[in-house]
């Protein structure tokens, strides 16, 4: 459910849908399931983003797996607060299962504490005092949750860590994954003998295999808060047994921040979550939290200073996450949009209301908006269809087709006996050539280009370019070597597409010697064809990207930098 940050791993899932969200790009991939942001489109430029979690093709058959994923949806599609990400679908297709959630623009206490050592700096006191003081109220919702009928439905988390709980970049906590939670009606039964949660944060009980209450979750927020505030791991151990033990055994100092002065108070608050015995703990989130409150005092950061920090610390990736979102623009442009099924309805029964139009010029597969494409297209250049208004055109024959090219044929070979006899042989050529070529031109399929694979076009479309040599032979740096503009093949205007090119980090971007501009670039005019670009990166060194360019279509690509070959 994360943005995706510079390190996020770039997926081939571009333009692919699952249930009736279209999909910018793949997150991650772990051991059980994949992640994706995608997003559904509406009437009035209406558009909601989420996070797509999806049940990975080889466990598909691990029934196990299967209820506990219906667990996390079962148990969090009736949440709503704010400090909780929302679940907001269930879905089966032929894929498998999938689960369509908030997508939140955040980084997780894991990134944000590795952006505070990067910098050499603690993480401010009262960041972390309030982080957990809304982390203790999401827990105390979920503890005493209570279904639509009236009946009492506790939840336990049971695996509360830094890896869970994020920040968005306007300073709203979120606490996540509830995919092993313990719902009193489970589906899924913890077999006996079994241990389930993160190491290093679970609770004595837990670890000891013991029935669960609310208490654990509380034992689990006061090690994350005990750490963030040291900056050190508090059960830390070469191994997850190690660190099971440390957690039964191994003693709990109090708690010292790097550069500012812990309160007394603050500390007992902490040492008193980390009580081993239940009992002795604070007996619910709510009661960890507004002892927070009174011992942060004025100190705890609300949500602008905190949206301030997220600025500072990931601006880059805050652009990042901007530009991966507003690539979505162009995937709703080059993505027919299906009719609603009552509209597709009228339409069938009242086709003559329906209005005739020109129909434009596509690539193979594109189709306009809620209507099939045709078998064959007219050419709106060669010939205009004019009806009436409200009237919808009657599709063509057999007949109509061969008296449309008699007609066709005869008007241009007629103008071709009048340029005869005028003397007019410039025109013969020309029109004789044009008889030659089809009458529709169709651009080629939008595919994406290995840089690495030489490029062979399609008849008609501009050769590739290639890199001058003449850097190497000249002994300069690959940095200095420029690619070569491209032209047109034959003589002709040369149709016009849209490029959008996302590279992560930013980088400069050459068409031949001219500059197209710093990525993200959206909707870069370019003719249509194959082009070589060069790319040049933070570390000036030059690199080379072969791109496809459709006509009348935007292309969408999406690279990290290190995945471009270097020129030679």
């Amino acid at each position: 459910m994360a943005a995706p940050g510079n390190g996020a791993p770039v997926g081939s899932s571009q333009g692919e849908r699952i249930g009736k969200y279209q999909i910018i790009t793949r997150l991650s991939v772990g051991g059980m399931a994949e992640l994706f942001i995608g997003f559904t489109s509406g009437p009035g430029g209406f558009r909601k983003y989420v996070a797509l979690k999806r049940i990975l093709p080889d466990v598909r058959s691990n029934e196990a797996f299967k209820r506990m994923f219906l667990d996390e949806a079962r148990i969090t599609a009736a949440f709503n607060h704010p400090n909780i990400a929302q679940v907001y679908e269930l879905g089966q297709e032929e894929d498998g299962l999938f689960l369509a959630m908030e997508f939140i623009a955040g980084q997780n206490l894991d990134q944000l504490t590795a952006a505070y050592e990067r910098r050499g700096e603690p993480i401010p006191l009262g960041l972390s005092v309030a982080v957990m003081r809304d982390v203790s109220q999401a827990l105390h919702y979920a503890h005493t949750f209570t279904e639509p009928s009236g009946r009492a439905s506790p939840i336990i988390h049971r695996d509360v860590a830094q890896k869970n709980i994020m920040v968005t970049y306007d300073g709203v906590v979120k606490l996540l994954d509830f995919g092993i939670a313990k719902a009193r009606n489970s589906l899924e039964r913890t077999r006996a003998g079994t241990v389930k949660g993160t190491a290093g944060y679970m609770s004595p009980e837990q670890v000891r295999g013991d029935p669960l209450d609310g208490r654990s979750d509380v034992f689990s927020a006061g090690v994350v808060l005990w750490e963030l505030i040291t900056g050190t791991r508090l059960f830390g151990g070469n191994t997850e047994r190690e660190e099971m033990l440390n957690i039964l055994q191994a003693p709990i100092p109090a708690p010292t921040h790097p550069s500012e002065p812990v309160s007394e108070e603050l500390a007992a608050v902490v040492l008193q979550a980390l009580e081993r015995e239940p009992e002795q703990r604070f007996q619910s989130g709510r009661d960890l939290a507004r002892a927070l409150e009174q011992a942060g005092g004025r100190e705890l950061f609300d949500a602008e200073q905190r949206a301030s920090v997220m600025r500072e610390l990931f601006e880059k990736k805050m652009a990042t996450t901007q530009a991966l979102l507003e690539s979505a623009d162009a995937l709703v442009e080059d993505e027919p949009q299906e009719v609603e099924p009552a509209r597709r309805e009228r339409a069938r029964a009242e086709p003559a209301k329906k209005r005739a139009a020109p129909v434009p010029r596509r690539s193979v597969g594109a189709a306009p908006r809620g209507e099939k494409v045709p078998e064959a297209q007219v050419d709106p250049e060669l010939t205009q269809l004019k009806n009436s208004p409200g009237t919808r055109p009657a599709p063509p024959t057999a007949k109509d087709a061969t008296q449309g090219g008699k007609l066709l044929n005869g008007v241009l070979w007629g103008a071709v006996l009048l340029s005869l006899i005028l003397g007019g042989g410039y025109l013969v050529m020309t029109l004789t050539r044009g008889l030659e070529e089809p009458v529709l031109q169709q651009p080629s399929v939008q595919e994406l280009v290995d840089p690495r694979i030489k490029a062979y076009p399609e008849s008609g479309q501009p050769e590739p370019p290639a890199v001058e040599s003449a850097a190497a032979d000249a002994g300069t740096s690959p940095s200095d070597a420029v690619v070569a503009e491209d032209k047109p093949s034959r003589p002709g205007r040369v149709a016009q597409g849209k490029m959008t090119l996302i590279i992560n980090p930013e980088a400069q971007v050459f068409r031949g010697k001219r500059s197209l501009g710093k990525t993200p670039m959206f909707n870069q005019p370019m003719p249509a064809g194959t082009h070589l670009l060069r790319i040049v990166g933070p570390d000036k060194k030059a690199r080379v990207l072969s791109v496809q360019i459709g006509a009348g279509k935007t292309t969408s690509h999406r690279f990290s930098l290190s995945d471009i070959p270097e020129a030679r």
